[in-house]
């Protein structure tokens, strides 16, 4: 073969490589703008679940605030016979949530419960005083006002527990007029934001209990 030709097809070999060079490059930059594309709308979608999860764990609180407020004796709530105007059937059993995951809210393990009374308070014992947690309030998001006001897939419940300081032997029985109270708030794919309270009956002067309550503390706890 002439030198001119074989020059030529060096030249058209070299472009043809440089060439597949290029695309493998601009197809590598492609797949990382995608990932990195994709990972930033992983993050946002999580944040602003995360934000729902949160505001959701607020309303609930609320709410078992406003009916807690509303209750003359606190013992009927510590003891189980009174519970919120917000529950969506009896407590035990368990709950399909949006997305496909199951819960259970009560009793035994691995409930819900049995895993608030677990890990509150860092596992501590009171030994008869130690407080024990009952759902209070329990429900979708979406029932608190009717159907389609609130298009939300959050699951919230609220528990109450006597305080601690209380010091009566009895955490059925409320003898100080404080309460806890642990709100969660499960979103679709296992997340949740936590907040609790701890509340006080606002007295007359005398010390007769009026309508009402107290917020002592308020936060948003990791969970």
């Amino acid at each position: 073969m002439p030198r001119s030709n074989r020059a030529v097809h060096d030249e058209r070999g070299t472009a043809l490589l440089i060439a597949i060079m290029l695309v493998l490059m601009f197809a590598a930059i492609g797949a990382a703008v995608s990932i990195a594309s994709r990972t930033e709308m992983l993050i946002a979608a999580n944040f602003r679940q995360s934000r729902e999860a949160l505001y959701a764990a607020e309303g609930a609180m609320a709410l078992a605030v406003r009916d807690l407020g509303g209750i003359a004796d606190w013992s009927a709530v510590l003891s189980g016979a009174v519970a919120s105007s917000f529950t969506d059937g009896a407590a035990i059993g368990t709950r399909t949530l949006p997305g496909g995951d199951t819960v259970a809210l009560c009793c035994a393990a691995p409930s819900l419960t049995a895993d608030l009374q677990q890990r509150a308070h860092g596992d501590r014992s009171w030994g008869v005083d130690t407080p024990q947690w009952l759902l209070f309030a329990w429900g979708p998001a979406s029932g608190w006002l009717p159907a389609g006001r609130v298009d939300s897939p959050i699951y919230v419940a609220v528990w109450v527990a006597d305080d601690t300081a209380d010091n009566d032997g009895n955490p059925a029985a409320d003898s100080n007029g404080l309460i806890e109270l642990h709100a969660q708030a499960l979103a679709p794919g296992g997340g949740r934001r936590v907040v609790e309270v701890l509340a006080a009956r606002q007295n007359l002067s005398g010390g007769a209990p009026i309508p009402g309550l107290r917020i002592l503390s308020w936060r948003d706890v990791r969970w």
